[in-house]
């Protein structure tokens, strides 16, 4: 099975983000992960700090499902969405193996000595760790400006107003030379601002802008999936430029060519 068996098993399917639901699923983690410690570990109590532990990393599970905009119904898939769509391969394989110990304890009264338990509770205090870590980590867009902008030009200042009001983390960086705009000085200066990608990143790109962004992702070794990429009325050819200065300017850009392989690679999801 994979993640898109469970779609159309509809043992998944694609909703809105609930903040709501999520800051209860949050602390309704919490209040088990709190309860399970107030257990002293026994042989008597070993499989229920287990199956308590294990229902609090789910619950996180579930809130970071949302996040990313699913409902998923069976635990299995969990680790598929783990794999597949957050690339989150160690973590995906890990809860997989937690959820099989969990299951042999509830529905086949598997027995579990203590020493066996301290390691399983470590385990999964550990994942939780990691996917509580995911959940709070905060989703960044790069709006990359036109040729001649500024980040208080056009819709750039509404755009990044909305994406805050969201949750993102949203810069507009002033790119360099914006009357000259040359391709190392962009991609550079874009390189800097961003630092490390990852599965929350995002890019929105306006004519040149766009451009600028797929350079960047061509020479990235970053070898996963990034988050939605949007562009905006970009070009790789403009027609009755003004000026022999202006056609200085764009030819780099038009005859540089771009590798766009190494960009689909990249991208989880592209809007023009």
């Amino acid at each position: 099975m994979d993640f898109n068996e469970c779609i159309k098993k509809r043992i998944a399917k694609e909703v809105k983000e609930d903040k709501e639901l999520i800051a209860s699923l949050i602390k309704t983690s919490q209040n088990k992960f709190d309860s399970e410690k107030k257990l002293e570990l026994s042989e008597v109590t070993s499989s229920s700090k287990i199956s308590l532990l294990y229902d609090s990393l789910r619950e996180l599970l579930e809130a970071l499902a949302i996040k990313n905009g699913y409902k998923i119904y069976n635990h299995e898939c969990y680790t598929y969405f783990l794999k597949e769509i957050l690339n989150e391969s160690i973590k995906g394989d890990e809860f997989d193996e937690l959820r099989k110990i969990r299951n042999s304890i509830n529905y086949y009264a598997k027995d579990i000595s203590v020493e066996e338990a301290k390691d399983v509770l470590k385990r999964i205090i550990k994942l939780r760790k990691g996917i509580l870590n995911l959940l709070l980590k905060m989703k960044r867009a790069f709006i990359v400006h036109r040729w001649d902008g500024t980040p208080k030009n056009d819709w750039y200042p509404w755009l990044k107003r909305e994406l805050e009001k969201k949750g993102f983390k949203v810069e507009v960086p002033a790119m360099p030379n914006t009357s000259e705009p040359k391709i190392n000085d962009w991609v550079n200066h874009l390189k800097k601002v961003v630092g490390k990608l990852d599965n929350e990143t995002y890019f929105i790109g306006h004519s040149i802008g766009c451009q600028t962004i797929m350079r960047f992702l061509e020479k990235e070794t970053y070898n996963n999936k990034l988050g939605n990429v949007v562009f905006v009325a970009g070009w790789f050819k403009l027609d009755n430029l003004e000026s022999e200065e202006a056609k200085a300017t764009a030819n780099p850009w038009i005859n540089t060519p771009i590798d766009f392989n190494k960009i689909k690679q990249k991208i989880s999801k592209l809007t023009l």
